[in-house]
């Protein structure tokens, strides 16, 4: 049984949702109106809350823009015949993000806190979850580093964010792929197996080259590079 946490809840004065139109919305364009937060300080988890999506002040000097200390999921809640929201497999997510954080060096995160978190964004913003068929509320976890210092070693700091975009199919036309036999994404004893933006910034490169040679790459993420050395762009 999972205790229910304390976390703070402030909701914006300036909804969104009445005004946002879902057809043919784009993936990760739009967000919902508040997201949740928590920070890791001394050791601990702390903070905890649910406030209206918006920038988050923080120093150019953050570790995370400096040694790359930055992870993410990503998941979906969608809208069930009977008017119900489920998520599709959240323990699943919520164990690969902490062994992504345990191969970047940071703190794992309390399943109570990720579920919670879960569960209190979509219980704020539940009328954000599409009921057009194909479409669902896309949920991005992502933590990253927030010592604001220079010095390569493991941040002391953290900050745990939750984020939700209402998207419909992000596939929209036939796909081709290209079979990449340079440029790599995962090799051993590397980090390919962690969902850290490092790996995706590795991709970014041979994906424009590809667009060069009208091929729309995308990455079939941990499965192709586990298994195929990181060399299979798809589209």
């Amino acid at each position: 049984m999972i205790d229910t946490l304390q976390i703070k809840v402030t909701e914006t004065s300036n909804p969104r949702l009445a005004s946002t139109e879902f057809k043919d919305i784009p993936f990760g364009k739009i967000f919902t109106d508040h997201m949740f937060m928590a920070d890791f300080e001394d050791g601990e988890w702390k903070n905890l809350q649910i406030l209206p999506y918006g920038p988050i002040p923080m120093s150019p000097a953050i570790s995370a823009l400096h040694y790359g200390q930055a992870i993410f999921e990503g998941m979906k809640a969608y809208r069930l015949p009977n008017g119900d929201i489920s998520v599709f497999r959240a323990n699943k997510n919520f164990e690969r993000f902490n062994i992504s954080a345990d191969r970047i060096a940071m703190p794992t995160i309390p399943e109570e806190i990720f579920m919670q978190a879960i569960s209190a964004l979509i219980n704020i913003d539940k009328g954000w979850v599409p009921t057009q068929e194909n479409y669902s509320l896309y949920l991005r976890p992502v933590m990253f580093a927030t010592d604001s210092s220079l010095g390569v070693r493991a941040s002391d700091t953290y900050k745990f964010v939750l984020l939700a975009t209402p998207t419909g199919p992000y596939y929209t036309k036939a796909l081709k792929v290209k079979i990449e036999t340079k440029y790599t994404r995962a090799n051993e004893g590397g980090v390919g197996y962690a969902k850290t933006a490092g790996n995706y910034a590795r991709s970014l490169y041979p994906f424009a080259e590809a667009q060069k040679r009208r091929v729309r790459p995308i990455n079939l993420d941990r499965f192709c590079y586990a298994h195929f050395g990181g060399r299979i762009w798809c589209c």
